[in-house]
């Protein structure tokens, strides 16, 4: 009686890789570890992008936005809330504290009209954004007029000129016995910015904070609060609620406000994995074909193993090999393509993402370790599973009946 497992991996390296093979088994064994390698390689490739693409989108997300944001009714509170949080915050965690008002309204301008938010902020504070590309313009100042800065999309849009005179009609407005009159502003042109983001671009426009609340009273008041660490803006957030007590102001973090679009991100993700998970298993059936195949081919063969005393469990563990070699096959190939093209288009970003959707130009990958290992041990699994059915079948093989057919 044969013994050990040694000689039955030798054997099952034999009859995978015999060039006497029946070749309708061959292919199908090829056709089996192609559909393996590209289903593992999409789910490398897809499960990059979309981590690739929650980077991106959160990395502008905490760039553009403040990541705590304390909203409040009276002007005169600004110094006590702006003092409050120097104190809960340690100086070695805090970025940046800014007063900020923001103000619903239309911009006109010579070639139409169009709905945005005008923001009172400091400038100086967009000259510190790497996500921000800023241009300011050597323009005369006029007293009268509010400079402001508007988004590149929205200039191009327009056909909006660096000095160039525009107005701002607010909401806010005077009632009379002839009817509602809003509040006009008048504003100058002093730069353009780009973030990249559509929505930004087109539908924001920033003023000075000092003179946009002289001229307009917002219904709110906010002071916005970038810190070092970007997620430990949640516990920060919790106690500056605590300390100001509720109905007084309204604290909230980054991660409050871009709850659902998160939520429907991780959603799509799981989505795409479940459905590409389910691609691997379909390839797996059509090696569980081949290996079916492969034992009825080899019927001679283990009736002459088992009349030499090998018994069942060796059979099982030869034909067990022989498929978990293809699914191996299959997915060392699936991991080399998969991982060669995410390096591929995170070093060459040659696919070009409409701005009006996306807030990244090019399609953004991200290859992640533990993913590559997650997937890699989640195909392994499968194929083992896959594995089993031709395996058990060939072990249940009955030699006398094989050996009489003969």
């Amino acid at each position: 009686m044969l013994r050990g497992t040694g000689w039955e991996l030798w054997l099952a390296l034999r009859y995978v890789f015999s060039k006497k093979k029946e070749r309708f088994t061959s292919i199908i064994s090829i056709i089996a570890i192609i559909g393996v390698a590209l289903s593992v390689a999409s789910l490398i490739v897809v499960n990059a992008v979309m981590v690739g693409f929650k980077q991106a989108v959160v990395e502008k997300i905490l760039s553009l936005n403040p990541h705590i944001t304390i909203d409040y009714l009276d002007k005169n509170q600004a110094p006590e809330i702006v003092k409050l949080v120097k104190k809960i915050i340690p100086a070695s965690e805090l970025k940046s504290v800014e007063k900020t008002a923001t103000f619903q309204g239309m911009l006109i301008t010579d070639a139409g009209s169009v709905g945005i938010m005008l923001k009172g902020i400091h400038f100086d504070s967009l000259k510190k954004e790497k996500q921000i590309i800023l241009k300011i313009f050597n323009t005369p100042s006029d007293k009268t007029k509010i400079p402001v800065i508007i988004g590149k999309k929205l200039a191009e849009r327009f056909g909006i000129v660096p000095g160039e005179n525009l107005k701002f009609l607010s909401v806010q407005g005077t009632f009379t016995p002839f009817g509602f009159f809003p509040k006009v502003i008048p504003l100058k042109v002093k730069g353009v910015f780009s973030t990249g983001i559509y929505d930004y671009d087109t539908g924001i426009v920033f003023a000075p904070y000092n003179l946009i609340t002289k001229r307009l009273t917002p219904s709110y008041y906010a002071i916005e609060v970038k810190l070092k660490d970007p997620f430990k803006a949640h516990f920060y957030k919790e106690r500056i609620q605590s300390a100001l007590g509720f109905g007084t102001a309204t604290v909230m973090d980054w991660q409050e406000w871009n709850r659902n679009f998160f939520a429907a991100l991780k959603m799509e993700r799981l989505g795409l994995f479940v459905v590409l998970t389910l691609m691997i298993i379909v390839s797996l059936f059509t090696i569980i074909a081949a290996m079916t195949m492969l034992v009825n081919d080899k019927k001679k063969d283990i009736a002459i193993l088992r009349a030499f005393g090998t018994p069942s469990g060796g059979i099982l563990r030869i034909f067990f090999f022989c498929g978990f070699i293809l699914s191996l096959i299959g997915v060392g190939i699936g991991l080399v393509l998969g991982c060669s093209l995410c390096e591929f288009l995170a070093h060459y970003p040659i696919i070009k993402l409409p701005s009006e959707v996306y807030p990244v130009e090019y399609m953004p990958v991200a290859l992640r370790l533990q993913d590559v290992i997650l997937i890699s041990g989640l195909a392994v699994l499968i194929s083992v599973v896959a594995c089993l059915y031709p395996a058990k079948k060939a072990s249940q093989t009955v030699p006398v009946e094989v050996l009489r057919d003969e």
